[in-house]
């Protein structure tokens, strides 16, 4: 990680904290100069800016934001932003929009940048109200309410700041050449495109290894032999490929369709109208919306196929890239077809690269394929696996566990990579956990081993602290976590659960926080915190536990009035 995050939020928050000076009393105002506040704004403007850029194709207008020189540290964007702390007036947006237009290139017209300064502004409030520092003062509306200490780590901040070097790494892939296509359609091509801008950040953040998977691609789709075709890579949850593909699409700016479960993003319609959308926004094609009968069938695809298959130049490839194809849904209509009405015949120059867990999902085609099953013990996957810990243990809180074990850097990567069972979503709770301590008194010999056994002995940790608490509200916020298709805020999480307290709900999701992904989501006006589960292999270990008498609860219950209640709408 270079020092651009760590300079552009340290600048901000000293031009926000400076623009404060002389408004609130001494007192006060050395509380805002302290370590404490500085952490909170740090950490509240870092995802404040990452929620922003990660939502419907803004990255690119993001690119000011992640500038150390950047609008927001103007003094008189400093002095409005400063008014969602002082309540003695609304922040004047009209102003810091026209900065922050003026500071872009060609800004598309069709964007007011005074709705963008206000989306910013409030993915900045409901971060600094979720901090211990800034909280007191919107419950009293009163500045100097504010709290003098505060639970952000410094590997907290170093996690904001690694978020933001991730997104200035997006901004300069071909990924974000991809965006700008996507943006220069009419809004009825360019509202029916599914924006994968946080998934794919997310997922390839920390990316290393997998060179020997993308030389099989290439070798596929660029050998003599191969005019257009399938290439299906296969392996068991948690292996790494949602991250392998979405590092596709960031390095290449392939067209692509994540099916993702957890946010009901995984039906044969959603495919069809973003990636057709795609091929329309992303060759030129002259339409400007998409066929009544686009979600019927493949007709429409494939008539567009052949569209951008004559618009290719020699040797020029469409690649479009399907992640988690056993995770698509089959509806009446796709019956005796292909998931998602995949064409069983490609015409030149397409290529289709998709990830599933197994060959039953893989569709029947007539034309050239090939596979790469990922087994979890091969030679390549094991290396991969050990670069990856090895990246992982120069981090300071893993450090001092290598130290307390007495392990040196090799024997941690070598134990830990045996552990892991090479599964990338092991370590990607694990390593969190040890770099926070949660195993400083255990040796490594004696963690579980796989990501199956990882859950239950999680599952088991966080219900023998406190048996009671587990049966009363725990276990039934968790299924609501596990039921809903969606993200969920806190007051969903209340009904589906009947947990009525909030401070309960917010602990059990600091427990369980590394199986989360949070996200502020702009609703009816508003920006809110919203939780989801991080991977679909959890939803697994939760149907299984739904068989399981001992919990004392009848899951299979819960869960069904949850789904209904959802399906049904019977909250909005």
């Amino acid at each position: 990680m270079t020092a651009l995050s760590i300079v552009v939020l340290t600048t901000v928050a000293d031009a926000f904290l400076g623009a404060i000076a002389g408004k609130v009393t001494d007192n006060t105002y050395l509380k805002l100069k302290g370590e404490p506040s500085r952490k909170a704004f740090k950490q509240a403007i870092g995802k404040a800016i990452h929620s922003y850029a990660t939502t419907g194709t803004r990255l690119e207008l993001a690119q000011p934001l992640l500038d150390a020189t950047g609008f927001l540290t103007e003094p008189s964007v400093a002095q409005e932003v400063t008014q969602i702390i002082n309540f003695d007036r609304e922040p004047n947006i009209e102003l810091i929009g026209s900065r922050w237009e003026a500071s872009i290139n060609n800004p598309p017209q069709w964007r007011n940048f005074t709705n963008e300064a206000d989306l910013l502004l409030k993915y900045l409030e409901a971060e600094l109200r979720s901090t211990d520092v800034f909280r007191p003062v919107f419950d009293s509306k009163d500045i100097n309410a504010i709290a003098n200490s505060t639970n952000i780590s410094a590997n907290q901040l170093i996690a904001i700041e690694q978020q933001i070097e991730s997104l200035a790494n997006l901004l300069h892939s071909d990924f974000n050449k991809l965006l700008k296509e996507f943006n220069k359609v009419p809004y009825d091509i360019r509202s029916r495109i599914y924006d994968f801008t946080y998934y794919i950040e997310e997922k390839t953040r920390g990316f290393v290894g997998r060179q020997w998977v993308f030389n099989k691609i290439n070798h596929f789709i660029n050998g003599r032999d191969n005019s257009s075709g399938y290439f299906f890579i296969i392996g068991d949850p948690g292996i790494g490929k949602t991250a392998l593909a979405a590092t596709i699409v960031k390095q290449k700016g392939c067209l692509h369709h994540f099916n993702i479960r957890a946010e009901g993003i995984n039906t044969e319609s959603a495919f069809l109208e973003n990636i057709c959308a795609q091929l329309i926004a992303t060759y030129q094609l002259e339409y400007a919306d998409l066929h009544p009968d686009t979600t019927k069938n493949a007709g429409f695809l494939k008539k567009l196929l052949g569209d951008v298959s004559n618009k290719l130049e020699s040797e020029e490839n469409c690649v479009i890239v399907i992640d988690a194809l056993d995770e698509a849904t089959e509806s009446r209509k796709s019956i005796g077809t292909n998931l998602l009405f995949l064409p069983t015949i490609l015409p030149k120059g397409i290529f289709i690269v998709t990830t599933m867990r197994d060959d039953s999902t893989k569709p029947q085609v007539a034309c050239q394929q090939d596979e790469l099953i990922i087994k979890h013990d091969s030679s390549d996957n094991l290396s991969d696996v050990e670069d990856y810990i090895r990246s992982a243990s120069t981090i300071s809180g893993i450090q001092t566990y290598m130290s307390a074990q007495n392990l040196e850097v090799e024997g941690f990567v070598k134990l830990l990579g045996h552990k892991s069972d090479g599964n990338f979503m092991y370590l990607r709770y694990v390593l969190p956990e040890i770099e926070n301590g949660a195993y400083m008194d255990k040796s490594l010999e004696t963690l579980p081993t796989g990501l199956k056994d990882y859950y239950e002995d999680h599952w088991q940790r966080m219900k023998g602290r406190d048996e009671n608490a587990w049966f009363q509200y725990k276990l039934p916020i968790i299924v609501a976590l596990t039921t809903v298709p969606e993200p969920v805020w806190i007051e969903l999480i209340k009904d589906f659960s009947k947990v009525t307290s909030t401070s309960r709900i917010s602990a059990v999701l600091e427990e369980w926080k590394e199986f989360l992904h949070e996200e502020q989501i702009e609703y009816m006006g508003d920006v809110r915190p919203c939780y989801r589960l991080y991977h679909a292999s959890f939803y697994d270990f939760m149907s299984d536990k739904q068989q399981v008498a001992h919990e004392r609860v009848d899951l299979n219950t819960m869960s069904g009035f949850i789904a209904s209640t959802w399906d049904e709408g019977e909250l909005f």
